[in-house]
């Protein structure tokens, strides 16, 4: 008999990045739903600590989680729950931020107890590249919000059809 496989054993996704801020600023981007909606996705709420809600409209799904770790500057995670076969598979999503001078080094890594139709790995890219990108262009003086909703509909693309 085959020994069952331990929980979130299945890497769905495993993303980094080198991003040119400090750690504070980064989580800072990561937790806060008013930098969230200028880059990661709409309806966006995050209530920032342990059992807290983590919720953004992405272009082609909603991202419903729960907080289970949060440690600022340096670690996040939540259980975002996914549509599979009529019900419901909890995976969790975990980003690490380490200094490295004057920088940032950003790892994401979505486990699940079982393989999840969709292509994970290039979604946490991306979403690293547009935290990367709004992190390091300079705002508009105007009301300090960029029109960054062109960049963010790019994300994801490769999921569609996977809910």
């Amino acid at each position: 008999m085959a020994k069952p496989a331990p929980p979130h054993a299945v890497v769905l996704g495993d993303a980094r990045i080198t991003i040119d801020a400090i750690p504070a600023q980064v989580f800072e981007a990561l937790t806060n739903q008013e930098r969230l909606v200028e880059w990661w996705g709409d309806d966006v709420r995050v209530d920032a600590q342990i059992g807290g809600v983590y919720e953004a409209t992405l272009p082609n799904r909603r991202l419903e989680a729960t907080i289970t770790t949060i440690e600022g500057p340096r670690k996040l995670s939540f259980a975002w729950p996914l549509a599979k076969d009529d019900r419901s598979v909890v995976t969790t999503v975990a980003y690490e931020l380490y200094p490295k001078g004057p920088q940032t080094a950003v790892h994401v890594t979505h486990h699940s107890p079982e393989a999840v139709a969709g292509d994970w790995g290039t979604m946490w890219q991306q979403g690293l590249e547009l935290l990367k990108s709004y992190l390091e262009t300079p705002q508009p003086a105007s009301d300090g919000r960029a029109d960054r909703g062109s960049g963010r509909r790019t994300i994801f693309q490769t999921l569609r059809g996977s809910r």
